[in-house]
């Protein structure tokens, strides 16, 4: 969305100073990206950090495009021919004979056929490195359920009531119960 997008171009301005890439995204209004969508076809701008409609920017002689999160809604269009941001870098970097760089926090089916295709290679980090960057995960099953008899009154099972407890003592909790049968 905008806000990731401005996040990048922050990092990018940092990284490459002013002028150096262009964003393209509806929050900038359309004199603004139009200045930067012009810019970029004359070439004076090599680099463009976007939303959905960034992939059809007029980038010359391309070398990379980048989706980061390709199962958002927002890369696909709603309007005909329904335009999906990992389709359309997916010809143009094929077309261009680029990098393609697709990432996120889970793999989509798509990436995962694009993998198992063979017209993408997997960019994985090691187990030990997954296992320190993501959080303790603990689920409580039915079993356990029924010999807590917190839950059975409470509906949340001693566990989940010491976890808030805990969590409370750093910051904010949210839980989140689903209703059953839905």
């Amino acid at each position: 969305d905008g806000r990731a997008a401005g996040r990048v171009d922050a990092a990018l301005t940092e990284a490459l100073g002013n002028g150096r890439h262009a964003l393209l995204t509806a929050d900038s209004g359309p004199e603004k990206r139009y200045r930067q969508w012009l810019a970029v076809r004359r070439g004076s701008v090599r680099a463009v950090v976007g939303t959905r409609a960034a992939m059809f920017a007029p980038v010359q002689d391309l070398g990379l495009v980048v989706v980061w999160d390709d199962g958002d809604s927002s890369h696909s269009d709603d309007n005909a021919p329904f335009p999906h941001v990992r389709e359309v870098l997916e010809l143009r970097a094929a077309q261009g004979r680029c990098g393609f760089l697709l990432g996120g926090h889970s793999c989509t089916v798509e990436a995962a056929q694009l993998v198992e295709s063979g017209w993408a290679l997997p960019l994985l980090a090691d187990r030990e490195r997954l296992r320190r960057a993501a959080p303790l995960v603990r689920t409580v099953g039915d079993g356990e359920l029924a010999r807590d008899g917190a839950a059975r009154s409470a509906r949340l099972p001693s566990l989940a009531w010491q976890t808030v407890r805990d969590g409370l003592r750093s910051g904010p909790v949210l839980v989140q119960v689903p209703r059953r049968g839905y």
